[in-house]
């Protein structure tokens, strides 16, 4: 980590560099900009630097994963010591797998990672020239080598930006890559990286204002904002015009392209002006934020060194909203070490999760549960097939024997219970249901509930489901549990009684039957 001590020399500290935005005006005290500046923040990790004029005058808007990897690949450039543009910059699989969420054992993943190193090779951004011109420019040159043995991305970075991110000594922001890292908005990532580069850092005061920095909230601007009185003092602002701010988080206008005199000789420039900008996508202001600013201030908030918090503005007699107020106050060392906490708890942490036995809540009450021996009610036909299940499960006595089943045995009752209550409720076959419906209130009779025939159904299903060299569709399933609901095989009805002694006492030999021979047909 970095930080500017009082000779201006780059030193090993934990606090960050942000560059100063240089104005066009001078400042009215005569102080010079000195175009460094020290943050007192408590930042950790890496970090990323670009040039203000990088951040504030592009315009772009990067998939999350090509992002993270574009941050991954800045905070690797040393700045005191890289001269070279051509420069290969490598990161491992685990790093990929890791920014992505990608599993580097899965089957696919090689093609993912090449696919995603591709996109980034050929994405472009925009950098405005003046008079309505706009130039496009790549972040990545062509060439990118991923090396299959040593589990390796080596990319070089496009020299006509070099300048911005290498050897920079002012008019730059430098911030932590593992605010950004972890975050799920791009957007998020972008705001973040803007608010810097236009603020002075903390304990900073060069007595002018000019409304290209951020400035602390004066008594004018409380009272805009009577609500949050109270929640804004000790906050600073800066004030944004809300089009030209989602301009900076996306492509330009399809307008803006045309104007463009160099678009003809750009065959790119077609291509990306496909891309919808913010501007045009979320015209409507309530839309804006519900979609990008709420995110953006969650994932700031809880994840970075910065109080976020914002307000539209509009003016007197109009409707539309204009502007944006953006306010950011810095953590003190008692509210990062939540942040630290937050960063700990969720680094590395491990994306698998295992099968779980589906569980659901029973609406069959205790009077139904009783009644397991009783026949099903007309109603049944006619009620969704969540409840038939539950009903179905109530006459199997299903309660009594669940927590002595493994959860792949679970999964398979529930199956077979699902599949007969869809049969029972599908209106669009009125005379199969009625059938069903015929056929289980025999079953119940015959055998004192529905628990032997569920039992044996279990013990047919699984045997299908190991002979199976694939799983078949729900529809075949549930032909098979339909037409064994009408035979009522006296062969189920055995298996599940012996199913039900062997619940009762010894497993281990609870499925040694010869089922090869039982279903060769």
């Amino acid at each position: 980590m970095k930080k500017i001590d009082e000779s201006n020399q780059i030193s090993e500290a934990v606090d960050t560099i942000v560059g100063e935005v240089i104005s066009d005006e001078k400042p009215n005290d005569g102080k010079q900009q000195t175009g460094l500046k020290k943050r007192d923040t408590y930042a950790f990790g890496s970090f990323i630097t670009k040039s203000n004029d990088l951040i504030q005058r592009t315009k772009y808007s990067l998939p999350r994963n090509e992002q993270k990897i574009l941050f991954m690949l800045l905070s690797k450039i040393d700045q005191r010591h890289d001269l070279d543009a051509s420069k290969y910059y490598t990161i491992s699989f685990d790093d990929f797998a890791k920014l992505t969420g990608v599993n580097a054992m899965d089957s696919g993943y090689a093609n993912y990672l090449r696919k995603t190193i591709e996109s980034l090779e050929n994405r472009m951004f925009w950098v405005p020239l003046g008079n309505d011109q706009y130039k496009t420019m790549s972040w990545v040159n062509r060439g990118s080598i991923v090396d299959m043995k040593k589990k390796t991305i080596s990319m070089r970075f496009n020299p006509d930006i070099w300048k911005d991110i290498a050897q920079l000594t002012s008019n730059y922001t430098s911030y932590s890559i593992e605010y950004l890292l972890m975050m799920q908005s791009t957007y998020s990532m972008r705001v973040y990286e803007i608010i810097l580069s236009y603020d002075n850092g903390n304990n900073r005061d060069y007595s002018y204002n000019n409304g290209l920095i951020f400035e602390p909230v004066t008594e004018e601007v409380l009272q805009k904002f009577p609500n949050k009185r109270d929640a804004l003092k000790g906050f600073k602002y800066k004030r944004f015009d809300i089009e030209e701010f989602k301009g900076m988080l996306s492509m330009p206008t399809r307008d803006e392209i045309n104007r463009s005199k160099s678009k003809s000789k750009d065959s790119s420039a077609a291509k990306f002006s496909r891309d919808k900008p913010l501007t045009e996508k979320y015209k409507v202001f309530s839309d804006f934020e519900k979609n990008v600013l709420v995110m953006v201030k969650k994932e700031i908030n809880e994840m970075t060194d910065l109080w976020f918090d914002y307000e539209p503005v509009r003016r007197r007699g109009v409707r539309k909203y204009e502007f944006l107020y953006i306010f950011i106050k810095y953590k003190n060392r008692e509210e990062m070490k939540n942040v630290r906490a937050f960063h700990q708890e969720h680094k590395g942490a491990d994306t698998e999760i295992g099968r779980k036995p589906r569980k659901r809540r029973s609406t069959v009450n205790k009077e139904t549960l009783e009644q397991y021996n009783q026949p099903l009610a007309e109603s049944i036909l006619t009620t969704t097939y969540r409840l038939a299940r539950n009903e179905l499960e109530a006459k199997a006595q299903y309660q009594t024997y669940e927590e002595k089943l493994t959860p792949d045995e679970r999964n398979i009752f529930i199956d077979v219970f699902t599949y007969a209550a869809k049969i029972l409720t599908n209106t669009k076959k009125k005379d199969q249901a009625e059938e069903t419906f015929e056929a289980l209130n025999r079953i119940i009779k015959d055998n004192d509930g529905l628990k032997t025939w569920a039992l044996g159904m279990s013990v047919k299903y699984k045997a299908m489901l190991e002979k199976a060299q694939e799983r078949k569709s729900a529809q075949y399933y549930r032909t098979v549990v339909y037409n064994d609901i009408i035979e009522n095989s006296a062969t189920i009805i055995s298996d599940g009684k012996r199913r039900a002694a062997m619940l009762d006492g010894d497993r281990s030999n609870l499925f040694k039957v010869d089922w090869a021979a039982m279903f060769e047909d």
